[in-house]
């Protein structure tokens, strides 16, 4: 039997209240959202005064459409919700996704009984609604042939479909981390924005993540559990085979406060949150740049067996400053053994370093440094994931001071291939990787989106611009790696 979340992923059509044709207000954008994300099913704008809405015929009542929607949004004043809600029950309609704000949110001293007005309504008529304060939902795969349509009633941009899947407290953090997704390097399955959680919560969702064949790494935003111990209990059975990664942000004086103010709600203890946390496998990170990281290196499917690090640089410093942060994370980072030393001088000049970091001292020979000393390394048996700093563009940063007059007038430059160089370099050793499921992690320090970084990025190889994220991300990683391993050794 499908979950009940499957129906509102997937709707064939949907009713809209509180969009107009000024494209003002978060129900226009709701409905923009359908329309750019290419919602093929029924549109049906509700509008007391309006014929039409952005080209769609309007409906003064949710009982004049000839249908009933599978799907109701509703961004409207929260003192006239419950009567919308009244009416969508006695339409028959089944699913709401409820905007609007204003109802468990802080309200000074007076009293808002508005939540337990809409939840008696919803049980009367059988109704499940996400909200009240979201910013609704996402859904890549509704049509599953089609990778340029979606559902999306969250954010106007369109998203790489993938198989990393979001429940968020937070519309923010479910939507407006997506608005760069030419950027983003991470595909994204579906995302659940909750808001108050007033009918579905995040267990909910876990339910549904649980068995979802397109969700492969979970994302979690917490600011208050109503079900801990269930949750408790899913995600002990779920980490074992698909990471959760998660952001809590109950757990100081401030943060208690403005949860309050945002939700209604009282966050809970940061320290019992931790310990839940370590106990399940749940990845916790409080930056959102490393939550994003985190899921696309989860993405890929390619955990590290232990804590064991291989650098390769072409500058000592970052060396160093790797393996500093290295081990200050937990992670080691051993001495390379006499056969394997030997193994790799044969890739270096002689003023290069085979120790643990491997310093080539900037040699130009790109084929042994892309290639060989990394494929070394992950044939060796000795490092368990590869940082590799310096992946310059050297011919882009050539075909650059080609440009210069002074430069070029100097004719004994050797003519530069017109080749794709990271098919040459990147994708074989991506191969290798995944061959002796070694992670291996880019680090280019130029513009991420340089002529060479898109091209490094566009095999699927994991690209960072400086060393910290990659560094932070592989500790938390291994640990989670471990505790993979123990859970499913038990099974």
């Amino acid at each position: 039997m499908a979950h009940f979340l499957e129906e509102f992923l997937t709707p064939e059509s949907i009713a809209v209240y509180g969009a107009n044709n000024k494209g003002a207000g978060i129900g226009s954008l709701q409905l923009m959202g359908l329309i750019i994300s290419g919602f093929k099913g029924n549109i049906y704008p509700i509008h007391l005064k309006l014929d039409s809405v952005m080209g769609f015929k309007a409906y003064q009542t949710i009982s004049e459409v000839p249908e009933i929607p599978d799907l109701v949004l509703i961004v409207l004043p929260p003192n006239i919700v419950p009567q919308i809600f009244r009416e969508c029950g006695e339409k028959g309609v089944k699913r709401i996704i409820l905007i609007s704000g204003g109802f468990r949110e802080l309200c000074g001293e007076r009293a808002n009984t508005l939540t337990e007005e809409i939840q008696e309504i919803a049980d009367k008529y059988g109704i499940r609604f996400i909200g009240p304060n979201c910013l609704g939902i996402y859904n890549s795969w509704l049509y599953p042939d089609d990778e340029g349509s979606a559902l999306n009633t969250a954010i106007w941009e369109q998203q790489q479909r993938g198989y990393f899947s979001i429940a968020s407290q937070s519309g923010t953090l479910a939507s407006h981390i997506f608005f760069d997704p030419e950027n983003l390097d991470l595909g994204i399955s579906r995302s659940l924005s909750l808001g108050n959680e007033a009918n579905i919560d995040i267990v909910d969702c876990l339910e549904y993540y649980k068995k979802d064949e397109k969700t492969k790494v979970i994302g979690l935003y917490i600011e208050e559990l109503k079900r801990a111990k269930k949750f408790l209990r899913l995600t002990k059975e779920i980490t074992p085979k698909k990471p959760i990664i998660t952001i809590y942000v109950g757990g100081s004086n401030a943060a208690k406060r403005a949860v309050k103010s945002h939700t209604g709600s009282l966050a809970g203890n940061a320290k019992i949150y931790e310990a839940a946390f370590k106990e399940t496998g749940i990845i916790k990170t409080e930056l959102v740049e490393e939550f994003l990281d985190l899921a696309r290196i989860c993405e890929k499917g390619i955990f590290p067996k232990g804590k064991r690090l291989g650098i390769i640089t072409n500058s000592g410093g970052p060396g160093v400053m790797i393996a500093y942060q290295a081990e200050q994370k937990g992670l080691t980072v051993p001495k390379f053994s006499e056969e394997l030393r030997n193994d790799l001088k044969q890739y270096v000049i002689k003023t290069a370093s085979v120790e643990n970091p491997v310093d080539t001292t900037f040699d130009i020979n790109l084929n042994n440094f892309y290639i060989n000393i990394p494929k070394t390394l992950m044939k060796s048996g000795e490092v368990d994931a590869i940082i590799m700093y310096g992946v310059f563009g050297f011919q882009d940063v050539l075909n650059e001071l080609l440009q210069y007059e002074r430069i070029a007038k100097y004719q004994n430059f050797p003519e530069q291939p017109n080749v794709p160089l990271e098919k040459i370099f990147i994708s074989p050793i991506l191969k290798t990787s995944k061959r002796y499921s070694i992670p291996i992690f880019y680090i280019n320090p130029q513009n991420y989106n340089n002529p060479w970084s898109k091209k490094i990025r566009s095999t699927g190889a994991l690209l960072f611009k400086l060393w910290d994220s990659p560094v932070r991300c592989l500790a938390k990683l291994s640990e989670y790696a471990s505790y993979r391993k123990r859970m499913q050794s038990k099974e």
